[in-house]
């Protein structure tokens, strides 16, 4: 991919555009060829951007100066629905979603959201999309491509946070280690930290255990999404950054003691059988089962 060296991504950028590569892997989408897709998310960068918006029926101005990373995502058919979004760590960052009228045509404002947080305005993009964008028109994000602006560095600091759970290095990774990273959001807070897990490659499950004294999840029980971050063994770099959806298993659920029992024989260093851990894990621990989504 060709690089324009005087429009390369500034290292001020550099974050904003983790946090784009961190969602577009939450979300499981595949860099590829707009041609053709059903919807395309392009991501780019912009210069000073002015956008006069007319809300009801009182126009007003959104301003981004200097430089931003942006977000433009398309869908044609079976009507024009767009969103573009405009982040800078300096300034207040801005998106819009715009749609065509089913009775007349006309193209109109649907949302719009100003976020002071690069993160908060990532996390929100994509939410509000998938309503305004993707459901609106009867898709969802398995047909969105995205695509990289020749001018942005798209190296492998980014990509390990856009791969896919089926990438060979993804499947090594979780098969060959036994610790990888979690991040997760709980009361307000974001968390990350190391995990021992439990792969299940014909299930295609991740099975992590909390409630042991070396192993507590702060708000585990509300947990429903979160991001896997996998490394090379041995190594301190990373694999992949996967978005996945969690189920969280508790003793009482009928599927605990299969599940437990398979985790607790792939437990090191630990007492008694797996049908005895099984049984003292019911009490104090709970399971979650992580579903990447690819």
């Amino acid at each position: 991919m060709a690089v324009a060296e005087s429009r390369s991504v500034d290292r001020r950028l550099a974050p904003v555009l983790a946090e784009v590569a961190r969602a577009i892997g939450r979300h499981g989408l595949k860099q590829g060829d707009p041609q053709g897709a059903k919807a395309v998310l392009r991501v780019g960068v912009e210069e000073h951007v002015r956008r006069i918006i007319q809300a009801y029926w009182t126009p007003f101005q959104a301003e981004i100066p200097g430089r931003s990373i942006s977000l433009h995502l398309e869908v044609a058919e079976p009507r024009v629905h767009w969103g573009e979004c405009y982040l800078t760590p300096d300034y207040v960052n801005w998106f819009f979603f715009f749609g065509e009228r089913e009775y007349d045509g006309e193209i109109q404002l649907l949302y719009y959201e100003q976020h002071k947080s690069v993160g908060d305005a990532v996390s929100n993009f994509f939410d509000h999309a998938n309503w305004y964008l993707l459901t609106a028109t009867d898709h969802t994000w398995d047909d969105v491509t995205f695509s990289i602006d020749d001018e942005l560095q798209w190296g492998e600091e980014y990509a390990v946070r856009e791969a896919t759970s089926v990438s060979p290095a993804v499947q090594e990774s979780l098969k060959k280690s036994t610790i990888m990273w979690l991040r997760w959001k709980s009361g307000g807070q974001e968390h990350t930290m190391p995990v021992w897990y439990h792969y299940d490659a014909k299930a295609g499950k991740i099975y992590v255990l909390s409630g042991e004294r070396q192993q507590i999840l702060p708000g585990v029980e509300r947990i429903r999404e979160c991001e896997v971050i996998l490394r090379w063994k041995g190594k301190s770099a990373s694999v992949a950054e996967l978005g996945a959806d969690v189920r969280v298993l508790r003793g009482t659920d009928p599927d605990w003691t299969e599940v437990a029992e398979k985790v607790a024989e792939k437990r090191l260093n630990i007492p008694g059988t797996p049908e005895d851990t099984a049984r003292r894990w019911r009490d104090e621990c709970v399971i979650l089962e992580l579903t990447l989504r690819s």
